[in-house]
């Protein structure tokens, strides 16, 4: 059975329709490069007429692009914004108490929208694309917890959008799972310039070379955020030629597909997935959605998969390479606010690979920053902001690269670490805080300690790359 054919204007009289005499509901987004825009905008229209009467409705959801209308002032008496990933519009809306923080790891979407749980969705609004010869379905660039949201609903609503990549493994959609589907006035997929390699700046990458020389050897398997920093992870191991590298990640975007491209990475000594890459989301430029399309070697999968414990450790040795927002001495990283009262992003899938890589035997959990921010103020400080949420506290195992050098927290005493971050301050702060450590008696200073000495966990860059202090 086909899904019936609708246009945007009918979205809202069909979720009125299935829904009469319900006061409230819940609807389930698609997000990231694959957000369903046209109808977020159809479906906000309906909402603001009042025509037809919609149920109060919950719409829950991970990043979105373009535009978010349902978030505007006033509109809050008859939808709600549930938020477990932010840019933007959303991010205003809640730091200015209009949309909520929901805050969630991915490798735990589940708990949040499976059967019984506060936030199972009556409806699903996403974006598909069509396999031309076999009539299947795929979700594209967007798996995340779909398939969970999918298998809940009492309606699916999907864009037939033919500007996005057709993608293998677990993306793939059943026709019937699909309720009502929309090809016309769809919007196309959100791409995005692809990183310049070439022309990284020298702080990046000294924090690229320093994590590649230390923690990449052949056949490891990696996952990698996107942005300016793991971008610069991903030249330096371009540039170093490394062999049979693993790919098994939550966001897939135009670096990885670079190394894929460069026969760095092959897939050939993974235990899990063996042969292809995996990933949860693709995002990135139009030549990235070129390559995975039809590809064999990059496959969907769950984020409750790619995310888990269990397969990290099948495909271990295994490198994280995230970044942050901060760290203090104590070792606690946040990346999901800036300040109490300043809501950023979310906690993505971070503390999913943090937890996973605790042990030493399945590899390392690297959190990546600059030293100081464009305001010249250190990311290093003394104590975590009061009241902050945290995406890795002083208990987790991570290792800290700035572009002044290395600090592996693993198995280090409070004091050591305390050491070891100060050290790889920039030099601005850094003798200020080792002097803060020295002066503290809760830092307790092994036998030996002196300032001048490398704290024990510490590498400190010694490359060529200069920069200027």
């Amino acid at each position: 059975m086909q899904p019936t054919k609708i246009k945007l204007n009918q979205i809202g009289a069909i979720i009125a329709e299935s829904f009469n005499g319900k006061k409230e509901i819940v609807c389930y987004l698609g997000s990231n490069a694959a957000t369903p825009t046209a109808s977020i905008e159809a479906l906000t229209r309906s909402i603001m007429s009042q025509k037809p009467r919609l149920p109060f409705i919950n719409m829950v959801h991970l990043l979105l692009q373009g535009p978010v209308p349902y978030v505007a002032a006033g509109l809050q008496d008859r939808v709600m914004a549930y938020s477990i990933f932010s840019g933007g519009e959303v991010r205003q809306a809640a730091n200015e108490g209009r949309a909520f923080y929901l805050p969630c790891t991915l490798a735990n979407l589940d708990s949040l929208i499976g059967k019984g749980r506060r936030y199972e969705p009556d409806v699903v609004i996403l974006k598909v694309c069509q396999n031309q010869f076999t009539g299947e379905f795929s979700l594209g660039l967007s798996v995340e917890a779909l398939h969970t949201a999918i298998d809940h609903a009492k309606i699916v609503i999907a864009e037939l959008d033919p500007s996005m990549p057709f993608t293998q493994g677990q993306s793939v959609v059943d026709a019937q799972s699909v309720d009502y589907i929309i090809d016309g006035g769809v919007k196309p997929v959100y791409d995005f310039a692809a990183p310049d390699f070439e022309n990284l700046i020298p702080e990046e990458k000294r924090i690229g070379e320093l994590i590649t020389d230390n923690f990449i050897q052949d056949g490891i398997t990696l996952q990698v955020g996107i942005g300016k920093i793991p971008d610069a992870v991903i030249g330096t191991i371009r540039d170093a030629q490394y062999k049979d590298l693993g790919v098994q990640t939550e966001l897939y975007g135009d670096g990885l597909m670079l190394l894929e491209e460069k026969g760095i990475v092959t897939n050939r000594k993974k235990r899990a997935n063996l042969g292809y890459s995996t990933t949860s989301l693709i995002m990135g430029s139009s030549a990235l959605y070129d390559f995975v399309h039809m590809r064999a070697g990059v496959q969907m999968r769950p984020c409750t998969y790619t995310n888990s414990a269990e397969t990290i450790h099948k495909n271990s040795p295994f490198i994280s390479v995230n970044t942050a927002i901060g760290v203090d001495l104590l070792g606690n990283v946040w990346a999901d606010f800036i300040d109490p009262r300043r809501y950023y992003s979310g906690v993505g899938g971070q503390p999913d690979f943090i937890r996973a890589l605790n042990d030493h035997a399945y590899g390392a959990p690297i959190i990546a920053i600059k030293s100081i921010t464009h305001r010249g103020e250190s990311k290093i400080t003394k104590m975590h902001p009061p009241g902050i949420s945290l995406t890795a506290s002083a208990f987790d195992g991570v290792v800290i690269v700035t572009e002044y050098g290395i600090a592996d927290l693993r198995g280090l005493t409070t004091g050591e670490k305390a050491m070891a971050i100060a050290r790889i301050a920039h030099p601005r702060f850094s003798d200020d805080l080792m002097r803060y450590v020295n002066e503290d008696q809760l830092f307790t200073k092994p036998s030996g300690f002196s300032l001048d000495k490398t704290p024990k966990g510490v590498t400190l860059y010694d490359g060529r790359i200069k920069i200027a202090e």
